[in-house]
């Protein structure tokens, strides 16, 4: 009986976690000094300042999760990186899952 109760708090607590796979990709041999904190990471839909990109983030979730939980965890990975923003976001779905990637940018 204990063995049960504990299967069933077990599957109750795994059925409420979200699922997140991040990871990011530099795409320059330049080093950038990772930011203190993922709010100094801008998400800009267009780019209007000269910049340079230093990389690609990529988070893949649950179709459920609202983007604005996707945005922080790509600010985050990108502040990682030394990102000044996030632009160029991109959502693929495929099945359960959304694979959403962003390019990571420095401004000059």
């Amino acid at each position: 009986m204990r063995r049960l109760i504990l299967l069933l708090i077990a599957i109750i607590f795994l059925a409420g976690c979200s699922v997140y796979r991040i990871d990011s990709q530099d795409t320059t041999l330049d080093f950038y000094p990772p930011k203190n904190t993922p709010e100094r990471v801008q998400f800009l839909e267009k780019v209007e300042k000269p910049h340079d990109i230093i990389g690609i983030v990529t988070v893949a979730t649950e179709r459920s999760r609202p983007m604005a939980e996707v945005v922080t965890k790509m600010r985050y990975e990108a502040s990682v990186l030394g990102g000044d923003a996030i632009t160029d976001v991109r959502s693929e779905p495929s099945g359960i899952l959304v694979r959403h990637t962003a390019k990571v940018v420095v401004f000059k």
